[in-house]
């Protein structure tokens, strides 16, 4: 059951990579109900009970309160679309084009000022997790009637990305970067996301 939810969910995203080349196109492609609501509740699954910032910042979220510590579907959904163009990034090891997509998600997140520490923390892990899905990096498995999500390392190389799919990427990504540009740095000066948390 879990195996088939999961080939669903990657399906979704797959059927996004049609889309991921220009802001324009990836602003129209939709992934399914279904799917948003598969990763971001394994989202929610690998997301710590407890994490703590390289300022030193330690952050608690209370497991049993699901929807008061993540994000409205509609934002889930904006995440994981962004946490496919991050993925393509890395697959490619575009490693700078990666990080300038996650920290544009992350400046307008904070900017909209309507985020707890522990939301902030989920949207992290579900772009992190969007990451791993699209890689095929990540498992679940069903133990003692629960559902374990184990995110496998992506290691560099395993794909070879030509030179066109490469620039397909980087302008995907400026586009998208640009977009809020002004917004972000002034919402990076006033408060700084969490960064992400480490597989431990």
């Amino acid at each position: 059951m879990a195996s088939t939810t999961l080939k669903g969910a990657i399906a979704g995203l797959a059927a996004c990579a049609a889309l991921a080349v220009g802001a324009e196109a990836q602003s129209q492609g939709k992934l399914s109900d279904k799917s948003v609501h598969t990763l971001m509740e394994y989202a929610w699954q690998i997301l710590p009970s407890k994490f703590t910032t390289p300022e030193g910042k330690v952050i608690e979220v209370d497991k049993t309160k699901r929807d008061g510590n993540i994000v409205p579907v509609e934002n889930g959904r904006e995440i994981i679309r962004v946490g496919y163009s991050s993925a393509q990034a890395q697959v490619c090891e575009l490693w700078e084009e990666q990080q300038a997509n996650y920290d544009a998600l992350m400046r307008r997140e904070v900017g909209k000022k309507k985020w707890t520490d522990q939301q902030l923390l989920y949207i992290t892990t579900l772009h992190r997790m969007t990451i791993h899905a699209v890689a095929g990096k990540l498992k679940v498995e069903e133990k003692a009637g629960e559902l374990k999500v184990i995110l496998e390392p992506i290691k560099p190389g395993e794909v070879k990305c030509s030179d066109e799919q490469k620039n397909k990427i980087r302008e995907s990504i400026q586009a998208l970067v640009a977009q809020d540009a002004p917004a972000g740095k002034e919402a990076a000066a006033e408060k700084k996301a969490p960064a992400a948390p480490k597989k431990k």
